[in-house]
């Protein structure tokens, strides 16, 4: 049997994806690979990203991100787009020759993954109202809890309760790595935006070691 590996939000660093691959050992056809959603955004190789994700055969949950990206596609191809930032019409263009692709699997990503041994989400679940109740604005970008404005504040998982095996997501780059233990040491939530694209790391958790693998950014202070 092989491993269940999950990674961070990657944001166009492709080489860095590339690097954390080599440096948890991935191994094609064995392990199981998945991304916490928001993969093509702001960095320097959204392509190369795509053609990563083809490669390893890697499975994601949709990030605000992707939302986002999905919608300026979406406007581009019925001739509607408008000026928008250079940042933004960079990554749109690099992306271009493999629209027809990547669209539909964009359209296909799942807000959420569950199976037996994990819950993966992009940005977290309502707190209160579970999994069943969580909206899908929630599931992309839910950061504090109580909702309020900025990035400040305590987070929805300080009132989490670990009523499941795992519980993965990305998105809080603010906050950083971020592994819960049960008394017993058991860990119940791992989150793994580390913000690799703002000069920091790219992180993957491999479930069945319980162990955290990083890389260094190679963005430098671009973003």
């Amino acid at each position: 049997m092989g491993r269940t590996i999950f990674i961070g939000d990657v944001h166009g660093c492709a080489e860095e994806l590339h690097e954390l691959l080599d440096a948890v050992a991935f191994v094609m056809g064995e392990d199981r690979l998945f991304l916490t959603g928001d993969a093509f955004t702001k960095g320097l190789d959204p392509l190369a990203v795509w053609k990563l994700i083809l490669d390893t055969g890697a499975e994601m949950v949709m990030g605000n991100h992707d939302s986002a990206l999905l919608d300026k596609f979406e406007i581009r191809l019925q001739g509607a787009e408008k000026e928008m930032k250079p940042d933004h019409k960079r990554i749109l263009d690099a992306l271009m020759p493999v629209v027809n692709e990547l669209i539909p699997w964009l359209k296909d990503l799942s807000l959420y993954i569950e199976e037996e041994r994990f819950l993966l989400v992009h940005a977290g679940i309502n707190p209160q109202k579970e999994l069943a109740g969580t909206a899908k604005d929630e599931f992309i970008a839910i950061r504090t809890w109580p909702p309020i404005k900025g990035i400040e504040g305590p987070r929805w998982h300080d009132v989490y309760e670990p009523i499941r095996p795992l519980l993965i997501f990305g998105h809080d780059a603010p906050q950083g790595l971020l592994i819960k233990r049960t008394k017993k040491g058991r860990p119940y939530l791992v989150g793994l935006d580390s913000g690799c694209v703002y000069g920091r790391q790219l992180s993957a958790y491999i479930h069945e070691e319980d162990r955290v693998v990083q890389v260094e950014s190679r963005q430098g202070r671009r973003y």
